[in-house]
């Protein structure tokens, strides 16, 4: 039976002049997940927030359960029984995860007391049944990337969804915790859910869905049983010029050190051993560095690029101690950098796309040339044609769609010859093609002489790239032979099943 179906959807935002989409169709039957995919800008995110009641179609047909529908507010959706989880956190952040589940149906005493112990009750009884970790009595302020998106979910079963919304789900996540998001996605499609699945990652895709409804340029231009795909008959279908990745590592001799982690420290008191690492990237070499999350790569990227001192040893660049740089020199000369956390560090939201873009060489122009803008607009345009970031470099950059904000912060930083790169989860939220971009210029950049160093969750970023690879498990690096990508062994040596 199908739960949820879209027909002829059309999509124009006359703010950006963007024609999202071109009557795109899309049906989720009970039981099934069905995955939504395309290239950044096709039409994923906009197709997701009409089906929810987000955003309202200019034209086409909306269906619930064979009913036709015509949803009014986010409201209607939720009693119609659609849940949706964005990409980016709609959690209010100053109220505890017990109190965002309950928002607009508040348990009341007497029928106008907010009843808060019900609600944190509920909340873990909730959180319980389907097997989250997260605390109902945190605030969201407090919680990390995982945690937000387990209360997300969270909050849209709380409301009785029985479709279910996920726009890139995983992106965030470790691989605990995405295996446990899979479980409860098959407990939901078992008694009956349908569960629409938005993402770039062709492995999870293949492993967790039904069908797969590939979008282009806002038009539907495939639907197609998954069981019949493999990783490069995806990519080719998404992107139609694509190819799979082929493996960019080169045989160059490193050259002098550029980054050198002599004992880095942190942590390491309640029990915890906390991080200490030592570590070598050369000028030319590429090196990866894979962790799940709670084992410290978070803090050693904050300690690779300057944005925390160490406690205890040396972290050097060109020899040189990396807290005595000048921050205007290091970060807009010497150091390119890729954060994990794109919107916090890697972008201003409310500054324009062009202000973005030029970020680290805003200083270079004159006054003539800001106030003529021809300079500053014919640099903002060629950078974003690198990387087709899509949007006008007059908007703000939070007007862009997740991906590429992505491309945006990557075509800024990865211009210029920097002589260190430090590559935190460099192609998360991206469609094969922005990866395989991305993919090319930090090939590039260490071809010039670059020292290139990889944070990833996702070990194939270190396949396709690292000359040297390790695992981080409690703070401790495990050096990895090329043939453990691709095995359990590296799932062991990020678990510590062999430490």
């Amino acid at each position: 039976m199908e739960v949820l179906g879209l027909r002829g959807i059309h999509k124009f935002f006359p703010s950006t002049a963007t024609q999202a989409l071109r009557g795109a169709d899309f049906s989720l039957l009970a039981g099934e997940v069905h995955a939504l995919v395309g290239e950044n800008g096709a039409g994923k995110s906009t197709l997701a927030r009409i089906a929810c009641g987000l955003l309202a179609p200019d034209r086409g047909s909306l269906f619930v359960r064979s009913a036709p529908r015509a949803f009014k507010s986010h409201r209607d959706a939720e009693q119609a029984g659609i849940g949706y989880v964005p990409q980016y956190s709609m959690l209010a952040p100053g109220l505890t995860v017990a109190q965002n589940l309950s928002l607009g149906h508040e348990p009341r005493r007497f029928g106008f007391l907010y009843d808060g112990a019900k609600a944190l009750y509920e909340a873990a009884m909730l959180g319980e049944r389907y097997g989250f970790s997260v605390d109902p009595a945190a605030l969201v302020a407090d919680l990390g990337p995982a945690q937000r998106r387990e209360a997300e979910i969270l909050r849209a079963m709380a409301r009785g969804a029985h479709i279910l919304i996920l726009d890139e789900p995983t992106s965030i996540l470790s691989e605990a915790e995405a295996k446990a998001l899979f479980a409860l996605i098959e407990r939901l499609t078992k008694a009956g859910a349908g569960v629409v699945y938005i993402s770039h990652r062709a492995k999870e895709i293949l492993d967790i869905a039904d069908r797969v409804t590939v979008l282009r340029e806002g038009q539907s231009i495939a639907t197609v049983a998954a069981g019949g795909l493999d990783e490069c008959a995806l990519a080719e279908l998404i992107i139609t010029t694509g190819s799979c990745a082929s493996d960019r590592r080169h045989e160059t001799e490193p050259g002098r050190p550029v980054l050198e982690l002599r004992g880095a420290a942190l942590g390491g008191e309640a029990g915890d051993s906390g991080m200490a690492v030592d570590l070598v990237v050369r000028a030319g070499e590429a090196v990866g560095v894979a962790a799940l999350a709670g084992n410290y790569l978070d803090e050693l990227e904050e300690v690779a690029v300057g944005l925390r001192v160490a406690e205890r040893g040396q972290v050097l660049l060109l020899g040189k101690d990396l807290s005595s740089y000048d921050p205007a020199l290091l970060y807009t000369k010497l150091l390119a950098y890729l954060p994990t956390d794109r919107e916090g560090r890697g972008l201003s939201g409310r500054s324009t796309l062009q202000d973005n873009l030029l970020a680290k060489r805003l200083s270079s122009y004159s006054f003539a040339a800001f106030a003529l803008q021809r300079a500053p607009t014919r640099d903002a345009a060629g950078l974003a044609a690198v990387f087709k970031v899509k949007g006008r470099l007059c908007r703000p950059a939070d007007s862009l769609s997740g991906g590429n904000r992505q491309r945006m912060v990557a075509a800024r930083e990865l211009e210029g010859n920097p002589a260190l790169i430090v590559a935190a989860n460099p192609a998360q939220g991206l469609d094969p093609g922005g990866r395989a971009r991305i993919m090319r210029r930090l090939a590039e950049l260490r071809a010039g002489g670059a020292a290139l160093l990889i944070l990833s969750n996702d070990p194939e970023d270190l396949a396709e790239l690292a000359d040297r690879s390790f695992a981080l498990y409690r703070g401790r690096l495990s050096p990895l032979a090329p043939e453990e990508l691709d095995t359990r062994s590296l799932a062991s040596l990020l678990t510590g099943a062999t430490q």
